[in-house]
């Protein structure tokens, strides 16, 4: 017993002397013989940490206790300062599974009484000796649903070391399996008593029962807390691999049409492997040792079929001698590449292979936009990649003309290598790139493009949120950095893969549709197949529609369709009679607003502002001038609280506000001060940037800015820039966790902005981004 679980055990037995005192003077001595009182769960199994609840049963004769006659002993044990969990059952009660709360007899396999009826006690033992049959399948069934909450993986950067996967509910779970089947517990005593010892300290720490344990916690309880947090999820790998394995062995005994599946796939079989039940058996295990070319063959085996290693498998393979760059390209060029490489990670046998992946195996790097640790953001990448096959259209049809493969996905492979090492982590996995080269034997034309999507990996995804991609000069200084069309499509599929393994639904509707506008810009600038910008199709539209885009940049023309320029003329038609026009519409997970009105000073920055007080989280803002003095805004923003579709008033009330602000007759900075401001729960050092770039574009100059993400933070930086007399083409922004990066793309009199105002704006920009406030925008 280690010393955490003695911990525990003492003070279980403090409790138990506690908790039938109370019983015995509370509980009258007629009630006490038609009775019994035991521990269940955790309290039952002798494992109560500081702040426990204290799980108890009370059996009861018919019509022992009267409504509220406990409620004198409850009272005392909350009174002492224990979280009393009760329930009050009929022994019958104990013979079936309960429809609505299988907990309570999946609680019954950890009973122990502790006081009551004799009788009682050894009636509802004799009762519970055997359990519901059902009851393993019932326990299989929710902790595949728990899994699935907790996307089936152990290394979750601030995990609930209670409920997630490798957690303490899947050590109960593997011993209640055990309980239920009657098979051998295997054995988890260091990783049980590594998981006991840190919520133990947790619970001492916080004061209260609290589970997750977050990056403020991880600080204050670990001097080195990366290599403890390393130490956590390999012993947390070890509880959910067992824990998988028995819950898989109930699931898979299924009759009928699904068994006849896995009969079908069973005549995948040949001399090495057989399979079972979905499963890659070895036909003759000790060959693993005398056979150096097993290993490869079985992963093959795997890549190729899609189907998983059974347990005795994985724990049969060990190290092999380093594969060639051919063998390499053999397993990555087949169609379930990611599902062999996470068995290979699983097992061990990766690092053996690339001892590069040892560095990042559990990994935590914290920015506060990761979900996961590198390692397992590697693997759902490379699955991601493989995913895009079901995208007919888009990224799929990349995917399937990819004649690449093995190059793209070792390059996903190594993409983040170089994290946790200082410095640019793409450089340091360049470096490995070329180290594991001179290795395995990778030529230089593929170690080249291996190289330069490791190096590029950031390009797209930082592209899409700092630069318009609608101005021409972005298009042709992409083009020439990305130089092919056959690694541009490769550069895009990498940053979709990689940008989805983030955290669940990092790639969002927006950003997805963002990345394909960005590979057709490219596309189109590279293949030269629009060399015109079309401009001149304004005069051939109807003469309203001519006047009134005349004076917009070119960009217009490839921002918007002929629906959508059509609808903007009947706003600007509107706004001749009213002031001011808007449109508000859903467009997938996002939310488009269109403003036509008058131009005037800081109208963006009041814009920006009315939406922040509503809480929407602006993605991208844009400004058309025509030369009429109409000005047509265009802001794209997601509703991170779902507001206006849980409440469509909202709707209405935002577009009313918006009028207002417009027209004078509200302020958008007394609405930006009526929103609540949250608490930082932990806050991230992020380096404050500021530049300015006259280079990129030909008519405006680039503002580029990072910094502490806060309310309000856009209306602020938009406000400081237009009170300099500077005028918003185009707003870019983009919130990654805590951090706000955004580029502004500004004019002064129709020209890029000279020395005197970039000085006067530094200064006022460096003092706004050092205002402090609660992280939301």
């Amino acid at each position: 017993m280690g010393p955490t679980a003695a911990k525990m055990q003492a003070r279980s037995n403090q409790v138990d002397d506690f908790v039938v005192r109370i019983w015995e003077a509370t509980v009258g001595a007629e009630q006490r013989q038609k009775s019994g009182l035991l521990a269940v769960g955790g309290y039952g199994r002798r494992e109560l940490f500081p702040h426990s609840d204290i799980d108890l049963l009370i059996l009861e004769e018919p019509q022992t206790f009267a409504p509220g006659e406990l409620s004198e002993f409850l009272r005392e044990l909350w009174d002492a300062g224990y979280r009393a969990s009760h329930s009050v059952h009929k022994v019958a009660d104990c013979k079936r599974i309960s429809p609505g709360n299988v907990e309570f007899s999946i609680s019954l396999l950890d009973r122990r009484p502790l006081a009551g009826s004799p009788a009682l006690l050894a009636n509802c033992e004799d009762v519970c000796r055997k359990p519901p049959t059902d009851l393993a399948v019932e326990l299989a069934r929710m902790t595949e649903r728990r899994h699935e909450r907790f996307q089936h993986t152990i290394q979750h950067l601030e995990p609930d070391i209670k409920e997630t996967c490798g957690g303490l509910r899947d050590l109960n779970v593997v011993r209640w399996f055990a309980k239920l089947t009657g098979e051998e517990m295997p054995g988890l005593e260091d990783a049980a008593e590594t998981l006991f010892s840190i919520r133990w300290v947790l619970h001492e720490h916080a004061g209260r029962d609290q589970n997750t344990l977050r990056f403020a916690e991880q600080d204050a309880l670990a001097g080195h807390p990366e290599e403890w947090m390393r130490n956590y999820f390999r012993e947390a790998r070890r509880i959910y691999a067992a824990c998988r394995e028995k819950k898989e062995k109930i699931l898979d005994k299924r009759p009928g049409l699904v068994g006849s599946f896995f009969e079908q796939r069973s005549r995948l079989s040949n001399e090495d492997f057989t399979i079972s039940r979905e499963q890659i058996l070895l036909r003759h295990p000790a060959a693993l040792v005398s056979d150096v070319s097993l290993p490869h063959r079985l992963f093959l085996f795997q890549a190729r079929h899609g189907l998983r290693l059974a347990p005795d498998t994985q724990r049969r393979i060990q190290p092999g001698l380093p594969w060639s760059w051919q063998q390499w390209k053999d397993l990555l060029s087949l169609p379930h590449a990611s599902m062999a490489l996470r068995a290979m990670a699983e097992t061990g046998f990766l690092g053996s292979q690339l001892p590069e992946w040892d560095h990042i195996d559990c990994l935590v790097v914290r920015d506060c936009y990761h979900r996961y640790t590198v390692d397992e953001h590697t693997l759902i990448a490379l699955e991601n990649l493989e995913a895009l096959k079901s995208d007919q259209r888009q990224f799929g049809a990349l995917w399937l003309n990819c004649e690449t493969k093995a190059v793209l996905r070792f390059a996903l492979l190594l993409h983040d290598a170089g994290k946790g090492m200082g410095g640019d982590h793409d450089a340091r996995a360049v470096e490995m790139a070329s180290g594991i080269a001179g290795r395995i034997g990778i030529p230089a034309a593929d170690l080249a493009i291996i190289e330069r999507l490791i190096g590029e990996h950031l390009y797209l995804g930082t592209l899409i949120h700092t630069r318009d991609l609608d101005d021409p000069d972005v298009a042709v200084q992409a083009a020439h950095r990305v130089e092919t069309v056959e690694f541009l499509a490769m550069l895009a599929m990498l940053t979709v893969a990689d940008s989805g393994a983030v955290y669940p639904g990092a790639l969002s509707a927006w950003r997805r549709s963002q990345l394909w506008h960005a590979y057709t810009v490219i596309e189109r600038e590279l293949t030269k197949e629009l060399e015109d910008e079309r401009i001149e199709a304004a005069s051939e539209t109807n003469p309203e529609l001519a006047c009134f885009v005349e004076g917009f940049p070119t960009r217009y023309w490839f921002r918007v369709n002929e629906p959508e320029r059509l609808e903007h003329l009947r706003l600007a038609a509107a706004a001749q009679h009213l002031g001011v026009a808007c449109d508000l519409r859903r467009r997938h997970e996002d939310w488009q607003l269109t403003v036509v009105t008058r131009d005037r000073p800081r109208l963006l920055a009041d814009l920006a502002g009315s939406l922040a007080s509503f809480g929407m989280n602006i993605l991208k803002a844009e400004a058309f001038g025509n030369r009429r003095g109409e000005v047509l805004d265009l802001f794209v923003f997601s509703d991170p609280l779902h507001t206006l579709e849980m409440n469509p008033v909202v709707i209405d009330e935002l577009k009313d506000s918006i009028s207002r602000v417009v027209l004078g007759k509200e302020s958008a900075e007394r609405l930006l001060r009526r929103r609540p401001r949250n608490a930082i729960r932990y806050r991230v050092k992020i380096e404050t940037v500021l530049r300015f770039d006259n280079e990129t574009s030909r008519q405006a100059t680039l503002i580029e800015l990072q910094t502490h993400d806060r309310p309000g933070l856009l209306y602020d930086l938009a406000r400081t820039i237009s009170t300099a007399g500077c005028a918003i083409e185009t707003v870019l922004l983009h919130t990654e966790g805590q951090r706000a990066v955004d580029v502004f793309y500004v004019q002064h009199d129709g020209r890029k902005l000279d020395a005197s105002l970039i000085g006067l704006l530094q200064t006022r920009l460096l003092d706004v981004m050092a205002t402090e406030a609660a992280p939301s925008r």
